[in-house]
């Protein structure tokens, strides 16, 4: 790092941080949602012939 400061670069780093863990819960947010709805159709299409013969 020729010429820069690193306070600068930490400040960065420290700056960016919260934009970035925004960025990761959202992302992790919708694919826990994606998970989700995937999971409860594959469990629906389980109990499907169940409900339909009556039981449950």
């Amino acid at each position: 790092m020729s010429g820069k400061n690193p306070y600068n670069m930490r400040r960065f780093v420290k700056d960016s941080l919260p934009m970035l863990a925004a960025v990761f819960l959202a992302i992790a947010s919708v694919v826990y949602i994606m998970y989700r709805s995937w999971s409860n159709k594959l469990y629906g299409e389980v109990w499907k012939d169940y409900d339909e013969c009556g039981i449950g």
